[in-house]
């Protein structure tokens, strides 16, 4: 009987070996196409930020060149934008002012 144990737990211990083995390759392996995809993820992060660049600062040059625009015209005609401005906010006023003299269920913070 202790010939038959032994023959079990080498039977045993070489199997658990070959596991080991094959759980090896495998993290190896794992390991491999990480870097593989991590290397080709950066590679297409690379090729969108290139491609981003320019038109992002030929966008941002426009909004400036708006920016500058509007302030000028702006400083033009002060008379306009403040009236535009002021109705802007009477407007704003009054749909709050609506809004608020709806008659619903209060609601508080803590519900």
């Amino acid at each position: 009987m202790a010939a038959n144990t032994d023959d079990v737990r080498a039977s045993v211990s070489k199997d658990i070996a070959a596991l080991q083995q094959e759980v090896s390759r495998l993290q190896k392996m794992i390991s491999a196409q990480g870097a593989e995809a991590y290397y080709e993820v950066r590679d297409r992060a690379g090729k969108a930020y290139d491609e981003i660049t320019p038109r992002a600062k030929t966008a941002v040059a426009n909004i400036k060149a708006e920016g500058v625009a509007a302030a000028g015209a702006a400083r033009e005609h002060a008379a306009a934008t403040t009236t535009a401005l002021a109705l802007a906010g009477a407007i704003g006023f009054l749909a709050g002012y609506l809004l608020s003299s709806q008659q619903q269920e209060p609601r508080h913070w803590w519900r």
